[in-house]
């Protein structure tokens, strides 16, 4: 077996390999956008598994090379820029808005969910052909409970779902990563003791690590932002060196977060979430659209490589199948899923003004494909304290194969057959920005004239402190509602005027 971190970079054959592979990557990617067919069944990542696939079975049918992802090779260069450029993007006031639902998910639904997952998995292991410990059957259930947004959310950006439910998939999908992997450490380290070693301190202790590793990573991805936004300040006058900050600081976020134990996902989302309003403030739009262009440049060329590799892994010689522990965790996972989002959407509407509706719920349930993450955790369980590693990491790929090529092809179908709520494509005019802002504040008023303070008491608290405080200390220039509507105005009136150019010019072309 040969893993792709120990290939002989010495010899110029090895970077003309990859040169080869992103070429095809990019060739596959090229043909499946130009079916239109093909883009209302499937999403990308099924293709990029085929594309493994294929290549997987010439590999090892002729020259007989087994070629794996080392998980070393994923979780420190491969898995970074996707998260950053999901957290870059996140559309922070809807993701602020919906943030107690989000939670609500990401951890309450994640914990559930792997407890749902164990206790039906060891219930049934009279059906194996092997012997599992509940322990173990946690930290496998952790494994398989991580879910990857990437499938759904490009089917959701394309038919304009509405924003409550792309902002809870979106941002339940990302937290639930980074609950993911704090939970999977806690597990392998309980198995690492043994179950029959375990005692009640044990429990404790990794309840409270859960909280410390966690409050760990947001310190550390807000420190980081912190820094960004001084480095993309201070560079103003070297304007090439701001794209570079924007991103080497997340990803010193992610390492650093790494080095001290705590949560690198947390780290690097946070920190891209919270210095995108201040580097916004500080650059230059050229700067800006190459920052953009080179999260979504990067983020796309890593999940590519970890897609076709996990279709390189279905044709590996070291595979150990057990039909009936496979089936069992398909359906667990399926059922499991379903359950989890009715019940905490449930408990969600009791204090949500825009209620989660039947047909969303739906489509959440269904947007639970594994992918990268899950791949990516089960090639890091200790073989010697989990030996029925080769197992977990089969079915694991069976359920990967399942929800990418089922759940992920159901989607698109499924959101036109239950008539699920389309948002309207438009950009707001001046007005409605205006009106937008008076709401804001009459609702603000209202709060303070009935003696409460809601969300709107809240969010003008932490406006007015932004303005105050952080922006001038943070920004070169800072963006208050008075600079963002002349922007958007000038920008208005831009596009206004290349449309009536374009026109005089079509006019005068027309004999």
């Amino acid at each position: 077996m040969r893993s792709l971190s120990v290939m002989q970079w010495n010899r110029p054959e090895t970077p003309t390999l990859l040169g080869i592979w992103l070429l095809l990557i990019v060739g596959a990617k090229i043909g499946f956008h130009r079916m239109p067919r093909a883009r209302h069944f499937f999403p990308e990542s099924a293709v990029l598994i085929v594309l493994g696939l294929f290549a997987g079975f010439t590999i090892y049918e002729m020259w007989t090379v087994d070629l794996y992802l080392h998980p070393d090779l994923f979780f420190l260069y491969l898995l970074p820029p996707i998260v950053l450029e999901a957290g870059y993007f996140m559309p922070n006031k809807a993701f602020i808005s919906n943030i107690t639902t989000i939670s609500l998910f990401a951890v309450a639904g994640t914990v559930i969910n792997i407890f749902l997952t164990s206790c039906f998995i060891f219930a049934c292991q009279n059906f194996y052909d092997f012997n599992i410990t509940i322990v173990d059957t946690l930290l496998f259930s952790t494994v398989i409970s991580a879910v990857d947004p990437v499938a759904v959310l490009s089917v959701f950006e394309e038919i304009h779902v509405n924003k409550l439910l792309y902002i809870t998939v979106f941002g339940e999908s990302l937290l639930n990563d980074a609950v993911t992997v704090v939970l999977y450490h806690s597990f392998h380290s309980m198995v690492r003791i043994g179950q029959a070693h375990l005692i009640y301190q044990d429990y404790t202790m990794s309840m409270m690590n859960f909280f410390l590793v966690s409050g760990g990573g947001i310190l550390v991805g807000v420190v980081f932002a912190v820094l960004a936004a001084l480095g993309v300040k201070w560079s103003a006058n070297v304007s090439v060196l701001q794209p570079i900050i924007c991103i080497t600081v997340p990803y010193m976020a992610y390492l650093c977060s790494e080095i001290v134990h705590v949560s690198g996902i947390l780290g690097i989302v946070v920190c891209g979430i919270c210095m995108k309003s201040y580097v916004t403030g500080s650059m230059e739009e050229r700067a800006d659209i190459t920052v953009k262009y080179t999260l979504k440049t990067l983020s796309s060329c890593c999940e590519a490589v970890i897609f076709v590799f996990l279709g390189f892994s279905i044709f590996s010689k070291d595979h150990t199948w057990d039909i009936g522990f496979a089936i069992v965790t398909v359906i667990t996972c399926f059922a499991a899923r379903f359950l989890v989002v009715f019940i905490l959407s449930w408990i969600a509407n009791k204090w949500r003004m825009q209620k989660i509706s039947l047909r969303d719920q739906t489509i959440m349930a269904f947007g639970g494909l594994r992918g990268a993450i899950c791949f990516g955790l089960v090639l890091t369980i200790d073989g010697e304290v989990v030996p029925a590693k080769p197992i977990m990491i089969s079915t694991t790929l069976i359920v990967i194969v399942f929800t990418v090529f089922i759940q992920g092809t159901m989607i698109k179908p499924l959101v036109s057959f239950l008539n699920v709520k389309i948002d309207s494509t438009y950009d707001k005019s001046l007005f409605e920005s205006c009106m937008e802002h008076c709401f804001e504040d009459a609702m603000c008023g209202v709060e303070a004239i009935i003696g409460t303070h809601g969300q709107y008491y809240w969010k003008n608290k932490v406006d007015k402190w932004n303005t105050q405080f952080l922006e001038p200390a943070l920004t070169r220039q800072d963006m208050n509602r008075g600079r963002r509507l002349v922007k958007k105005l000038t920008d208005m009136t831009t596009d206004e005027q290349r449309v009536a150019l374009l026109h005089d010019d079509v006019v005068e072309l027309d004999p």
